[in-house]
Formats: C-alpha cells, structure tokens, sequence
C-alpha cells in the first residue's frame, strides 16, 4: 500500500507552500496528490518536484461530480493517507447588499462543502497516525462585517473541525484547525489599492514560516493553531469581549 500526502487548493497560495513544507518534512512519500480547479498551474508546480511523484489531479470543489471522481480513484488506488491538507477556500469582500450571487454560491460551495466532503471522501483511507490539517481562519471568531458570508462559512469550518478532532481522537488521526491572519495571497495581496486597502494596516503572516510550524504542531496532536503574536491575542480578546462589541472594532479594517 503506497502511503500519500493530499494538498486541496494546491495551485497557489498557501497550497504551494503547503506542498514545499510537505515534501521537505516527509520525503519518503510515495506520492503527493495536489488538487484544485487550474490543471496548467498544478502541472508547471509539479515539474518543480522532478524527483518526487507530484500528481495534479484537476477538481472543482464546488462541483459535486467531483467528488464522486476522487471517490473512484480512491477505490481503485486504495492508498494510506497520511496527511492531508484540506485548505481549498475562496474568499470575496465586500457589503453583502452589493455581492454577486455566484460569489456568494462559490463561498458556500468551497469553504464548506467542498471542505466538508473533501474530509469524507478522504477519510476512510487515514489511520491511526494520520492527520489532517483544515484551512479556517481568524474571520472565523468573530462575526466580521462586509465579510459576512466569509465569516460564516469559516465559523462553520471551525465547528466542524473541533467536532470531527473529537469524533477521530479514538482512532489515532488528529484534526488541526489552522487560524491565520493576513497572508500575501491571491486571495489577500499584500499593497493591494481598493476595498482591500485598510486589512493592509494588520500584520502579515510568513506563508513558509506557519506552513513548516502547522505540519510540526499536528503531528504532534495540536488542534487549533493561531500563527503570529497579535492573532493569537486577537483571538483571546474575542472570547472575553461580546461580539458586537468586538464586531465594531473589527469593521475598521474592512
């Protein structure tokens, strides 16, 4: 049985840096799987890993066939996963009152069902001493205005996470919730002009140095991890103070 490691929403981001930290800590991997929507990405990261099997598997977590695809090759592959990175999420800005509809649909359909049915799809192939790692974030412990459906759906990825962490600790697979901040990403550009300006007042994170610490933290069996000092405070704050009053403060930045 070939042992492997899953990457979701490997063509950029965080997904790249994750594949870097994987490959540096557990090079004895048969195969590291990376998933997500753009094939020619995933294809020109994998070509970096010339002496590593890198598989790009094209997917569209917000299409449910998708699932059933993953399913089938699973069925016929039968690996052990030994770690898997649930980290696909998209994220759009902005007054609910002015969203396009299909933003909306597309942060509903990624950062919860596509993570939701990612774990399933995957699960029955971990054992004991497998662990996941599910992409939330600091939008998730406070209700965050003019990220409102964001906030939402990151809350749900947090529930879900410390109940399924619970659900797995009798079976020896570990469940790390990963909370970050601003990180210069697609997602969050670093200097980006616009809507965006004010988030850029809030400290940004070091993708390598957090990808590198959130592999060493659940295998170790952590659960939550909230990288960097002012997020890790921010996060203590929002659970002593109510949360419209945190949500004032928090709407200055958005």
């Amino acid at each position: 049985m070939k042992n492997i490691a899953v990457i979701t929403g490997a063509s950029s981001g965080l997904g790249v840096k994750f594949l870097k930290a994987v490959v540096h800590r557990y090079p004895q991997m048969d195969e590291y799987w990376i998933i997500a929507r753009r094939k020619e990405r995933m294809d020109k990261l994998a070509e970096k890993y010339k002496n590593k099997k890198v598989i790009a598997i094209e997917a569209d977590l917000s299409d449910e066939s998708s699932y059933e695809a993953l399913t089938g090759r699973l069925k016929n592959e039968k690996p052990s996963v030994k770690v898997l990175i649930n980290n696909a999420g998209y994220e759009k800005s902005g007054k609910f009152s002015d969203m396009e509809q299909k933003d909306i649909m597309n942060m509903i359909s990624v950062n919860m069902k596509g993570m939701t049915m990612i774990q399933k799809v995957f699960l029955p192939y971990m054992q004991k001493g497998s662990y996941t790692i599910i992409t939330c974030s600091v939008s998730s412990f406070v209700p965050v205005p003019n990220q409102t459906v964001y906030s939402a759906t990151k809350k749900y990825v947090y529930y879900f996470g410390k109940a399924l962490r619970e659900e797995l600790l009798g079976r020896g697979i570990n469940v790390l919730l990963l909370c970050p901040g601003n990180m210069d990403t697609e997602m969050n550009p670093k200097g980006q002009r616009g809507q965006g300006q004010k988030i850029n007042q809030l400290p940004f994170l070091n993708i390598a140095e957090l990808t590198a610490r959130a592999l060493e933290k659940a295998e170790k069996g952590r659960g939550v991890y909230t990288p960097g000092i002012f997020y890790k405070s921010y996060r203590v704050v929002s659970k002593i103070f109510p949360s419209l009053w945190m949500m004032k403060l928090v709407e200055r930045f958005y």
